[in-house]
């Protein structure tokens, strides 16, 4: 590839991926600075960009050809999750979801949130655990530039409240009692729903083992949706499998794997993989690859 080949393919990368410069700049690990020079014709070493450009090329053209994971599909659990999101976003009440994981409650939130965007989503980790660190995620969210905490808090019920918004927090096991009492004030100020999302330590954390300190937020959750391995159906995978031309051996593999603690997550690996290693899905390939991914 000479330098005009490279321009000319950058251009058409920018174009046909809606890709801002500065975001494939970052892909090629060189300044926006430099890229915009690259296509202008006016960088000093063009030499070094073309190779990076050929080696970015390469590796969406092999991501592009490379078996993907199925579309959404509802399945029971999903719909369970989008069902008391929903709830929370319309009456504004607290909400819990919480089960097994890998079973599709992030993959309801998304959906919810694809359909509703309105919707405020934001994941939690044990770095944003703390109020501070919900604080900056939910300011990113809702656009607040604020810096201290109580100006911080004031805008955020200002823009809230009346807003018809609902803040979805998966990942909320890792939360603190702090930062839950902070997000039950946010609630009973602005009027938003929120719902909690997480394992089932999440509503342990919830409901405090009884203790008084947790009875104001435990008291205002209107909703509690458990969703577990047994909520998964056979019918579930043959949705989310639908048009991949298995026979009946292979999705009754693929459901016992579902039924085990990988949950649907570990269907649809297992499912990729023996795509990627066999270049079909059949029972054979499938108990292969749980077998070497000690699945099942």
């Amino acid at each position: 590839m000479n330098e005009q080949q490279a321009r000319e393919a950058v251009i058409q990368y920018r174009d046909s991926s809606g890709k801002s410069q500065s975001e494939i700049a970052k892909e090629l690990g060189i300044s926006p600075g430099q890229l915009s020079a690259f296509i202008s014709g006016t960088y000093k070493a063009p030499h070094t960009v073309i190779p990076k450009i050929e080696s970015l090329l390469q590796k969406n053209e092999s991501k592009r050809q490379a078996p993907q994971a199925p579309p959404f599909a509802e399945t029971t659990v999903s719909r369970q999750v989008m069902d008391a999101i929903e709830y929370c976003h319309l009456q504004g009440k607290i909400g819990v979801i919480y089960g097994d994981a890998g079973i599709g409650k992030t993959m309801g939130i998304r959906r919810y949130c694809e359909n509703n965007p309105m919707a405020i989503l934001i994941t939690v980790s044990p770095a944003f655990a703390t109020m501070s660190g919900v604080n900056d995620l939910l300011s990113e969210q809702i656009g607040i530039r604020e810096k201290n905490a109580r100006r911080i808090y004031l805008e955020m019920v200002n823009r809230l409240k009346g807003s018809g918004r609902v803040i979805i927090i998966d990942e909320a096991q890792h939360l603190t009692k702090k930062t839950l009492e902070h997000l039950r004030s946010i609630s009973d100020e602005t009027g938003v729903g929120i719902c909690f999302v997480g394992n089932e330590e999440v509503y342990s954390r919830l409901k405090g083992s009884g203790k008084a300190d947790f009875a104001q937020i435990f008291s205002r959750i209107a909703i509690r949706r458990p969703v577990l391995l047994g909520s998964i159906k056979r019918v579930d995978l043959e949705k989310i499998f639908f048009g991949a031309g298995l026979d009946e051996e292979t999705m009754d593999f693929l459901y016992k794997i579902a039924k085990t603690r990988y949950g649907i997550r570990g269907a649809v690996n297992t499912y990729v993989a023996a795509a990627a290693l066999f270049g079909k899905v059949d029972s054979a390939a499938i108990v292969r690859v749980a077998r070497e991914m000690n699945i099942g």
